[in-house]
This record gives structure tokens, sequence and C-alpha cells, in this order.
């Protein structure tokens, strides 16, 4: 792991870092000057779809978020519905932050995710081990993280690093969700064949909703059944 704060260590002692760096920098100096308003921008959101293998980077601005770029997401393992335990190769979903970064992955490069969380903790506790070390991570391959290919996986990590430097009193958050929970075909068609993840899927698509219609994330508490509750 590495610390985003020294980014003049970080460019001499990981070339795939640096890597990133020249191959990057320019793309998000021009997309977030016309999109929103500077470089790194003042708030990061990443949103992804494991049905639809979608990964949306967001820039806040103080007019609210606004979207980047997709990419897309080589494969996303297991069925729809949350990671319970260590080896079940579900991809987790929730809303989670980057907690580290890794210029010398065995991935390419790789984002760490804070699962399991308080929530992923409660629905887990009749597990010996739920697991952990979720990444979206290069090199198109994954058991249980966002693989994504190694070029686009250079502009995500870069602009999370660039974010994490300037800014090292803020959270990147992401939200992990099994499918677009606003479409209304498919959350009545998923709901049926998994029912016993409605109520869980109804509090993440509070939390897609709000970000929706505001363009600004929400203040999210767990209560004691593990879902997400928004603060008003």
């Amino acid at each position: 792991m590495a610390d985003p704060s020294d980014l003049d260590t970080m460019l001499t002692r990981f070339p795939r870092a640096a890597q990133a760096a020249a191959n990057t920098e320019a793309f998000w100096v021009e997309k977030c000057k016309t999109v929103a308003d500077a470089f790194p921008p003042e708030q990061l959101f990443i949103r992804a779809y494991k049905e639809e293998k979608k990964l949306e980077i967001w820039g806040g601005n103080p007019a609210g978020f606004v979207l980047l770029k997709t990419y897309d997401i080589c494969t996303v393992p297991g069925v729809p519905g949350p990671k319970i335990r260590q080896g079940d190769k579900q991809v987790p979903e929730g809303f989670y932050m980057i907690d580290s970064i890794n210029p010398d992955s065995e991935f390419h490069l790789s984002l760490r995710i804070n699962y399991p969380n308080a929530a992923d903790t409660v629905r887990s506790r009749e597990e010996k081990d739920p697991g952990g070390d979720i990444f979206i991570h290069g090199d198109c391959y994954s058991v249980g993280c966002l693989p994504m290919e190694d070029a686009p996986m250079e502009e995500i990590f870069w602009i999370v690093v660039r974010f994490l430097n300037r800014y090292a009193d803020k959270k990147v958050r992401v939200l992990v969700l099994p499918f677009d929970l606003q479409d209304a075909q498919k959350y009545a068609w998923y709901t049926v064949k998994y029912p016993q993840w409605t109520s869980f899927w109804d509090s993440l698509k509070n939390i897609d909703f709000y970000f929706s219609e505001m363009a600004e994330l929400p203040d999210v508490f767990v209560n004691e059944e593990g879902q997400y509750q928004i603060r008003y």
C-alpha cells in the first residue's frame, strides 16, 4: 500500500503509478476543466453496477456531482446479492469508501474498499469469516472484486490518488449496486428471484435515488438489521 499524500515518493518508487500519471493526467485535467470545474474535483464518487458491468466516476463541483466517465467492468463473478462469507465468490454490494491504494498490486493497480463495513458485519454475524481485501483493480480477472482493463484502471487509480492527495480530509465513496435499481422491470424480476434481499436492496435504492435526484451524497448510517438508512 502507499500514502497518496506523498506523490513524489509514490512516483519515484512505483513505476506503474508513474505510468498512470503520465498516461492520464492530461486527460483528467482537460475532462475536469470542461465538466467539473477543476482537477481534481472537490468531491469524488464511484458507482458500480454488477449486472450491467459498468463503473462510473463522478466528480463534485459547487453545483453538485457530474458524471466524468463510465467504464466497462471485465467480469462480475457470483450472482445478485451481497457478499456474506470468505470464498463465496460474491462481489460485495453496499455503500463503501476507498480505504487504501496499491500502486504495486499483483493486479496492475488497485484500490481497496472497506469491506466488510458495518452493514456487512451485521449481515455476516453468523459466519466465521466474512472475507475481505475487495478491490477495484486491473488485470481483468477476479473471483470477488471489480476488475478492469489496465488502461482504464490507470485512469481510475490516478484520479483517486490525485483527489486523496489534494483533499486529505475527504473520502472517496463507492456505491456497489446489484443492478440498476431504478429500472422497474429489472427490480421486479430480481426481487421475485431473490426475495431474501428485497429489504437490503430497498435501502440501497434509497441511496441511489437520493444521489440521482439531489446530485449529492446522503448522510447514511446502518441500522440493527444491517440496512442503510439516510439521516435527514
